[in-house]
């Protein structure tokens, strides 16, 4: 069995591609106009160049390494109620990825406060990376834990890894699968 990373599904989403939210602006700009609005009080990342694909975040699609399964158990343990709220989202085979330029971000930095991205923090994406780093990373477990103590929602990789791809991906031959199906790959 290969190694797959996963893309959240967009409620609205039509078409048969993911699409850089910055490409968006031109294309489908309604539905960047709503995709955006993720990024208030962190407008900075807008502008963020990536040393490791030498674009901007925005210009990539950002794929999570952790099956979503987890995520959603992970979240429901830290106390956040997603019992009805449907996601789904896209099991993308690495291989397809790794076939245009990417980019594995740990996101492990210190520091939040500084505005920019350090070179370390990105690396060669190979299947056993993503194998390595696609455990829940307790720093986000905490995240969940302080998100519901203080009444917000979190950010579902707050500080977890991700793998970036600087390009659009026709997502037509993926399965397409709900987080709250425990079937997965046995990660319930």
């Amino acid at each position: 069995m290969g190694t797959f990373v996963y893309h959240a599904r967009q409620p609205n989403f039509t078409g048969e591609r993911l699409i850089p939210l910055n490409k968006l602006k031109d294309k489908l700009p309604e539905v960047y106009n709503q995709a955006v609005k993720k990024y208030n009080g962190r407008e900075w990342l807008l502008e963020a160049r990536l040393p490791s694909l030498g674009c901007l975040w925005n210009d990539v699609l950002h794929f999570s390494l952790t099956h979503p399964a987890v995520i959603y158990r992970h979240l429901s343990e830290a106390g956040l109620d997603y019992r009805g709220w449907e996601v789904r989202w896209f099991e993308v085979p690495l291989d397809d990825i790794l076939a245009q330029p990417c980019t594995l971000y740990r996101n492990s930095r210190k520091d939040r406060s500084k505005k920019e991205f350090p070179p370390e923090d990105f690396e060669a994406v190979t299947p056993e990376r993503v194998k390595e780093l696609s455990a829940m990373p307790a720093r986000n477990l905490d995240y969940y834990r302080e998100c519901v103590a203080q009444k917000t929602y979190p950010l579902l990789w707050g500080y977890a890894p991700h793998v970036l791809l600087n390009g659009e991906l026709d997502v037509s031959p993926y399965r397409i699968f709900d987080w709250r199906d425990k079937g997965g790959q046995g990660v319930c």
